[in-house]
């Protein structure tokens, strides 16, 4: 195993059956997956001189890797992996995608059963696959509160993706979700806004809907142009502005007082939705500008 240490980064499988874990490479290294039990994506996100994947003892391929490349494990396999980095470090995700998920995926598509993903090994280039893990693996170290809303629908998008591009012909997607009428958009609105600092997840804003999460990612995006992520910040956002308005609390107690895990983190979301400091921004609404 030299060269190699995994860690967990996101463990939401009690919740979704969703789990990812970061391997950091330093040099060459051999790993033994064993028997995956679930199916397995791997996702090298920097560039290998010589891999060789063994599967049920045969050698399955054997050559370089691009950055980005990826490889769907199937469950049973038992994989074996040789692999020689050819750069200094780099990092390869590895996300467990098990029956709750790609039921829950099924379902959002109509079906009554789980998605079943096509065989794949390093040969696809997928930009979008490469860019939403390295995202996925940037929101999962940053240490902002939200961050759990952030990484399971990280996790869904993933998900959705994968279904939509690599189910197997069986896995054929059904019926799509409802939209969200103008109610529901404002029952989940008055969800959020009723307490913004705390945590919320995906499945709390799913279940006012009555739609899995999954389901619920592709309606709210449909319904509002949004993700639901960027929904909850522009919401802390609108709070924190209240607040910069009408209290005289400070713009770090503001911050935490809306879900946002430091003064910078909100200056940051603030600045990105309304074009200005949460400073100039009190300023101006009280005339000192």
């Amino acid at each position: 195993m030299t060269g190699r240490r995994q860690s967990a980064l996101v463990d939401l499988w009690s919740k979704t059956g969703f789990a990812a874990a970061l391997s950091e490479v330093t040099g060459p290294h051999l790993y033994d997956y064993g028997e995956l039990p679930v199916a397995t994506v791997a996702i090298t996100l920097y560039d290998v001189r010589r891999h060789v994947l063994i599967e049920d003892g045969r050698v399955r391929r054997d050559g370089r890797v691009a950055a980005g490349r990826f490889r769907i494990g199937q469950p049973g396999r038992k994989v074996f992996v040789d692999a020689v980095p050819d750069v200094p470090s780099g990092k390869l995700l590895l996300l467990y995608l098990g029956d709750a998920l790609l039921r829950d995926v099924g379902a959002g598509q109509g079906r009554s059963t789980p998605i079943e993903l096509m065989d794949k090994a390093w040969d696809v280039d997928d930009p979008f696959l490469s860019l939403a893990a390295q995202r996925l693996v940037e929101a999962s170290e940053a240490a902002h509160s939200g961050q759990s809303l952030l990484a399971e629908q990280l996790a869904y998008t993933l998900a959705l993706h994968l279904s939509d591009r690599y189910a197997a012909p069986s896995s054929a997607s059904g019926e799509h979700p409802r939209d969200l009428d103008a109610g529901m958009r404002a029952r989940i609105a008055d969800f959020v806004r009723a307490d913004p600092g705390r945590d919320i997840t995906l499945s709390d804003m799913a279940k006012l809907s009555g739609l899995s999460p999954s389901a619920f990612i592709r309606s709210f995006k449909r319904s509002t142009g949004q993700t639901p992520h960027r929904f909850v910040v522009e919401q802390r956002v609108e709070a924190a502005g209240d607040l910069l308005c009408d209290s005289g609390m400070t713009i770090a107690e503001i911050a935490l007082a809306v879900g946002f895990s430091s003064q910078s983190h909100l200056g940051t979301a603030f600045r990105t939705i309304t074009g200005l400091s949460p400073a100039r921004f009190r300023r101006l609404k009280r005339g000192e500008e």
